[in-house]
């Protein structure tokens, strides 16, 4: 199991997590975030504004390279401006705790 973190413009949450489904995301969240650059930094990076959607997903290990493609594909997120997307190994997770979580979305 791997966690899939996916940095996007706000509002663009939604539609990640919609193409996620389609590439087999078994569970995806989004939080809203702000990032913490001074406005010179923003200026430098030539970057429009702090608010970002993080996305969270639970993403087959086998899938990854696959689900990281067709994002990429979608989104485009090598341009500038873009966003973000990165995976974690998650080396240990209760199956019975990821049972209840896929099962059971009232626990969160």
């Amino acid at each position: 199991m791997k966690l899939l973190i996916t940095i996007v413009q706000r509002g663009k949450g939604e539609q990640v997590t919609k193409a996620l489904t389609e590439f087999k995301a078994d569970y995806s969240l989004i939080f809203l975030g702000e990032g913490t650059a001074s406005n010179q930094m923003m200026a430098y990076l030539a970057l429009e504004n702090k608010e970002k959607d993080v996305v969270l997903s639970l993403i087959a290990r086998e899938d990854e390279e696959e689900i990281l493609a067709k994002i990429e594909t979608k989104f485009k997120l090598s341009k500038k401006k873009t966003g973000i997307a990165l995976t974690l190994s998650l080396s240990s997770i209760n199956r019975m705790a990821l049972t209840e979580i896929m099962d059971n979305e009232a626990i969160l």
